[in-house]
């Protein structure tokens, strides 16, 4: 009896670290496990345990090539993708803060800097 793709999806989502940290370029894991299931994504695509896209190969039933795993050297297939928004509001933001950060610092060096001068 063959899996429907919503089970394949519960299934590797089950496999996965459920941290939704969007390193794999998909907003959470949920996302990510559909991705694997429709064929979109990799099954070694997640970076927090790439180990998993054995299991996850097992589960889409994808041959995997057995290798010993070095993060340095893993030769996995990259998918690209754009950021999700999300994340690049999140970066947009940070970046805003950190430039009016720097913008008061610059600003309180230029007034000891006047300062000194008097």
């Amino acid at each position: 009896m063959a899996v429907s793709n919503k089970e394949k999806i519960r299934e590797i989502y089950q496999v996965l670290p459920k941290l939704n940290c969007g390193l794999c370029e998909y907003g959470n894991c949920a996302q990510f496990a559909r991705a694997v299931a429709e064929g979109r994504a990799s099954p070694f695509g997640c970076r927090q345990n790439p180990s998993a896209g054995y299991e996850i190969s097992r589960i889409i039933e994808a041959e995997a090539v057995d290798y010993a795993y070095d993060p340095q050297s893993a030769a996995t297939p990259e998918v690209k993708r754009s950021l999700p928004t999300r994340t690049l509001k999140t970066l947009r933001k940070e970046v805003k803060e950190l430039s009016h950060s720097a913008d008061d610092v610059l600003a309180r060096m230029e007034s000891l800097k006047i300062r000194r001068q008097k």
